[in-house]
């Protein structure tokens, strides 16, 4: 991995990833490319962050859940909706925030519901972002 320095002073890693965006279904990434101000390399970067964070936030909330640990799973919905939101915002990152509202409640019967549709979404756009890198 190479640090980059960003535009406001601060450092990025860099990690290795193609040069220009996969065309399998470049819609997919329009909304979280504007939101980046069309830079392909930050979208590509955060994407394999997402592709490497994923796996152990997701396994984290179901965990916590399995064991009844709503804070924790509170915590680790939180971090997992800030990887998202970037590319999925209406989507995982609402489908997150409910999830997380029901935990806040401790409601059991909609933190179950939503907790599948959550790990589903999540585990899709991951796919994508992976599709993205190919």
């Amino acid at each position: 991995m190479v640090q980059k320095q960003t535009s406001a002073g601060g450092r990025r890693t860099q990690r290795n990833v193609p040069a220009q965006l996969n065309s399998f279904n470049p819609s997919v990434f329009a909304e979280a490319l504007g939101r980046l101000g069309g830079d392909e390399e930050l979208l590509r970067e955060l994407a394999a962050i997402l592709v490497d964070d994923v796996p152990p936030l997701v396994d984290g909330v179901q965990n916590a859940i399995e064991s009844g640990d709503f804070g924790e799973a509170y915590r680790d919905a939180h971090a997992l909706k800030g990887l998202v939101v970037t590319f999925d915002e209406r989507g995982c990152g609402l489908l997150i925030s409910e999830l997380m509202t029901a935990l806040k409640e401790e409601n059991s019967h909609e933190i179950h519901r939503l907790s599948r549709s959550c790990i589903d979404a999540v585990e899709n756009l991951r796919s994508n972002c992976k599709r993205l890198l190919d």
